[in-house]
């Protein structure tokens, strides 16, 4: 009887070590598919964003024309209140709203950072402010789509997201 007890034993052993390997392979491809989805989901998040900050870059630009158009067709002595066209006005608010809203789906600091960063030179380089320069906002600009392309490049996405 020891002989078939012992085969017995052998028998639930080897089950059971095919058991618990089968169970951790499927957790480890369970985590595997987790990461991928949030890094599908952050990846949608940050060109979404970077497509709204275009959007809102273009709004901001001809905003900032219509206002320098305006400006030189009034003689330079005279003081006036330059408006900006409604449907300017409406589309840049459309466009920075957007851009809001898109950066609120955005886990990675850095990219969120840059953008509000480019959004206040962009708004002062382009409506008007001599202390920030077109310079300025580029170099904004490009800061802006160096976070993005870093928070794209998935080797080591996973460990900085879990570094924050």
């Amino acid at each position: 009887m020891e002989d078939g007890t012992g085969a017995l034993v052998g028998a639930v052993i080897t089950a059971s070590a095919a058991v618990l390997a089968v169970v951790v392979a499927q957790l480890a491809t369970a985590r595997r598919e987790r990461r991928q989805r949030v890094y599908a989901r952050e990846r949608a998040a940050l060109l979404d964003a970077q497509d709204a900050a275009l959007v809102a870059r273009t709004a901001l630009r001809a905003v900032g024309t219509a206002l320098e158009r305006a400006a030189r067709e009034v003689a330079p002595s005279a003081h006036v209140v330059v408006a900006v066209p409604a449907d300017l006005e409406a589309a840049r608010s459309e466009a920075e709203g957007r851009l809001d809203v898109r950066l609120a789906r955005v886990a990675t600091r850095d990219v969120v950072d840059a953008a509000r960063a480019w959004q206040q030179r962009a708004r002062w380089a382009f409506l008007g402010d001599e202390d920030v320069t077109a310079r300025d906002e580029d170099d904004a600009w490009g800061a802006l789509n160096a976070a993005v392309a870093a928070a794209l490049d998935d080797r080591g996405w996973w460990e900085r997201r879990r570094g924050r």
